[in-house]
Formats: structure tokens, sequence, C-alpha cells
């Protein structure tokens, strides 16, 4: 099995909301490290529920987007939490 360490969570950037990600570095069978990231939401949900599917999102059931308790996350359809943020933001004036 292939190499990996995972360090942070970090603060995330501006685009996707300063919300939490950790970042992953995996050594390949050709013996050189890459470099990904994931939203730390997303990250503990499947430490605890297993590996989604990527047009699943890890949706807050409160929309406090720091509440990343195990019990306030769900997987959600992509489209479904869009949809769902997008309600969220137009009721914001």
């Amino acid at each position: 099995m292939a190499e990996t360490k995972r360090f942070g969570p970090y603060k995330g950037s501006k685009a996707n909301g300063g919300r939490p990600i950790y970042v992953y570095k995996t050594k390949g069978k050709d013996g050189k490290w890459h470099t990904t990231s994931k939203n730390k939401a997303r990250a503990e949900y499947e430490e605890k529920n297993g590996k989604l599917p990527r047009n699943v999102d890890v949706d807050h059931k409160n929309n406090k987007h720091a509440d990343d308790r195990k019990s306030n996350l769900r997987p959600l359809k992509h489209g479904k939490n869009t949809a769902k943020e997008n309600r969220r933001r137009a009721g914001k004036k």
C-alpha cells in the first residue's frame, strides 16, 4: 500500500470560504510524492463512514460551516447541496 501522510487542518482559502482542509502527501509506485487536499468535514465524515462518491458532498445540517461535529454532517447529492446553499444565500439581503 502507498505511504500517505496527512497534514493540517489548515485554514482554507477565500475560494472555499476559509473552510479547514487537510493536505495529503502520498508516495506513488514511481517513488514520487503527490500532493492533494480534502475538505476537513468530508475527510472526517469519510473516516467514520467510508469513502463517498465524487458527486456526493458532506452537508452541515445546521448550515454552520464551522460546526464539524460528526452528528452535524450528512451526505447529500451535489445538486441538492448546491440548491440548499443557494436558498440559504438568497435569504441574505
